[in-house]
């Protein structure tokens, strides 16, 4: 037997089960569809998963998992205006991120090899949707971008372009105002230290005045002390030589500061 006579015998004995199994991956994809479309996220995700687990390439499969995580996501931020406080909101905030982000890495599975201009404009929509929930605002822009570029009349896609840009916007201003806080607040760090420089300088030529001040007083009082108690020797010592009849020889007095 030929190679070419080997080649088609084997797609003669598999062709049959590779066409099963297609088939299984679709009837799982439709089913999940009509899971979705009755809000049934869980069931609708459990199909996909399992078509995947059959064909891994399937790109409606991919395409419509990633929708029952944006989903979710949606789900889980419109919880946030009845939590009871913020440590809850953010809880939930960071969770609906992580979400979001498994969507955006389906979408992007299905645009890495989508080929029909109308697929590829809704799968950037969806893509740039799960990437602007994730907090990736920049990426989402591009996306809606290449949605635009597929089909310029979608405004949702224009709409979402717009709303994205201006979250860029106020990003960029809040990054501004912390920066320019940053920089006062370290200006005002730097100023308070060199005013306790300054003052502890001063308050230490102070006390340098004080403690001079104090040790010439202290010095003058001793000396005088010293003076008087000298004085009162020499006197002593007169008197007993006056007594002796001796003449007195002058005192020396040391100032021994």
């Amino acid at each position: 037997m030929t190679n070419m006579k080997k080649i088609l015998f084997i797609l003669i004995l598999t062709l049959p089960g590779m066409l099963a199994q297609a088939q299984k991956a679709k009837i799982l994809t439709n089913k999940g569809n009509t899971e979705l479309a009755a809000g049934n996220i869980e069931a609708a995700r459990q199909a996909y998963t399992e078509a995947l687990k059959i064909d891994p390439n399937y790109q409606e499969a991919h395409f419509n998992l990633g929708n029952t995580y944006l989903m979710e996501s949606r789900q889980m931020l419109e919880t946030i205006a009845t939590a009871p406080d913020e440590a809850s909101q953010q809880a939930i905030y960071k969770s609906a991120q992580e979400v979001s982000k498994k969507a955006a890495a389906e979408f992007e599975k299905v645009a890495k090899d989508v080929n029909d201009p109308e697929k590829i404009n809704k799968v950037h929509y969806n893509l740039g949707n799960s990437q602007l929930m994730s907090g990736e605002v920049e990426k989402g822009i591009e996306a809606y971008k290449e949605a635009l570029r597929k089909d310029p009349t979608d405004e949702d896609a224009r709409y979402n372009l717009a709303y994205a840009q201006h979250l860029k916007r106020q990003q960029e201003q809040q990054q501004q105002q912390q920066d320019q806080q940053q920089d006062q607040d370290q200006q005002q760090d730097e100023q308070k230290q060199d005013e306790n420089k300054e003052n502890q300088e001063q308050k230490k030529d102070e006390n340098q005045e004080q403690e001079q001040r104090q040790k010439d007083e202290l010095s003058k009082e001793d000396a005088e002390q010293m003076l008087e108690a000298l004085n009162k020797q020499e006197k002593d010592l007169q008197d007993k030589l006056n007594k002796k009849k001796v003449k007195a020889q002058p005192i020396k007095i040391e100032k021994n500061w």
